[in-house]
């Protein structure tokens, strides 16, 4: 069921659901959970006990998000942004925009992600790098 999960960012947690993720990502590499627990510094009661619940979004095709961004209006701010997710190999499917006020912008767009070598974490980062972009927030994620 859909109301049973959230987007959060990580800032905001504590940082054993971090540590949680890193184990697993060591396990899949032939380390024991034990020996995974020593390296992170996290104890395997509480891996065990959130290890069920903590999962790094996928990075498969197909991934679709919604992000908020706030532009500077100028000429050419909203086209260079999708070029650039173009250049990501995703594809744009609904895109909603303010109508600016005080010279700022707010636009949502989604995005699927169609190529398997990009994340969401890069494609965003690639986003936040070009100019007339003020920020960049990841809204909804599937």
């Amino acid at each position: 069921m859909s109301d049973d999960y959230y987007v959060i960012h990580k800032k905001v947690l504590p940082d054993y659901f971090e540590k949680v993720i890193q184990i697993k990502e060591l396990t899949n590499k032939d380390i024991n959970i034990s020996e995974a627990c020593k390296q992170v510094g996290l104890s395997r009661s509480t891996y065990y006990k959130y290890k069920d619940y903590v999962n790094r979004p996928s990075n498969k095709v197909g991934k679709r998000m919604i992000l908020s961004l706030k532009l500077l209006d100028e000429p050419g701010s909203l086209s260079n942004i999708l070029n650039e997710i173009a250049k990501c190999k995703a594809n744009v499917l609904a895109i909603n925009q303010e109508v600016p006020i005080h010279n700022i912008a707010f636009v949502t767009i989604t995005v699927a992600i169609l190529n398997n070598d990009i994340t969401v974490q890069e494609l965003t980062g690639e986003i936040k790098k070009i100019n007339n972009v003020i920020d960049v927030n990841l809204l909804a994620v599937e």
